[in-house]
């Protein structure tokens, strides 16, 4: 099943009286169940193109698709209920919020759905269980490491059994030992639920991890490779 299809796809900023080409002439097919790169260095392109995918930007020319809806055709409320509904985001930057517990961080994606209280407790304690962190329901923030923190992203994203989740540059803050877990993790959540799961990073310890590697230089795609 086809979870993400770009044809012929490019982005263009206005920069000053000219613009910069950010993409230029994308085509891409994802499919379900893939753990995919997009890789290059700063400026390839690779994260505005996950911002496109996660319906975060829109593009200049062309069309993609994700999970059957077209991107560029979106109201604002229909790409937050894709969002919602649909995506998970994992960053490098954990964006938890400090006041409050790692139990309601979690819980936090899921207040937006319909969902009863015994049904969101469930779905946060199998998240935290999923990347180890159940002992640290009652933390804050402030408590965690950068490891832990990054566990408790990784569940926020994952707590609505998302069908696509997006990360971008998510080993960018941690140490090797903690980069390797949370690959590991994920990895995992990818063979076990199914979930798609799509990378930007020039992180070589993600890379070993991958198994399909998209190449980006200068906003095109030079490498399409299974791994």
């Amino acid at each position: 099943m086809e979870i993400i299809k770009i044809n012929n796809m490019s982005k263009r900023f206005a920069v000053g009286n000219s613009h910069f080409t950010a993409l230029n002439k994308i085509n891409l097919t994802l499919n379900e169940g893939e753990f995919t790169g997009l890789v290059g260095p700063s400026g390839s392109g690779k994260t505005t193109l996950l911002n496109i995918i996660g319906s975060l930007d829109v593009p200049s020319e062309g069309k993609i698709e994700v999970l059957g809806k077209s991107i560029a055709d979106l109201s604002h409320k229909e790409s937050a209920q894709l969002r919602n509904l649909h995506l998970g985001f994992i960053f490098q930057t954990y964006n938890l919020l400090p006041v409050y517990t790692v139990y309601e961080n979690v819980e936090f994606a899921l207040l937006l759905q319909k969902m009863g209280a015994s049904e969101r407790r469930k779905a946060v304690l199998e998240a935290l269980e999923w990347v180890g962190l159940s002992e640290k329901i009652k933390s804050k923030p402030s408590q965690l490491s950068g490891g832990e923190s990054q566990r408790v992203a990784i569940a926020r994203a994952m707590v609505k059994k998302p069908k696509l989740v997006l990360a971008d540059e998510p080993t960018a803050n941690l140490d090797s030992e903690n980069s390797h877990n949370i690959l590991k993790t994920m990895l995992k959540l990818n063979e076990e639920l199914k979930t798609t799961f799509v990378f930007a990073t020039h992180d070589e310890k993600v890379m070993s991890y991958l198994k399909r590697m998209i190449s980006l230089a200068d906003g095109q795609i030079t490498k399409d490779e299974i791994q």
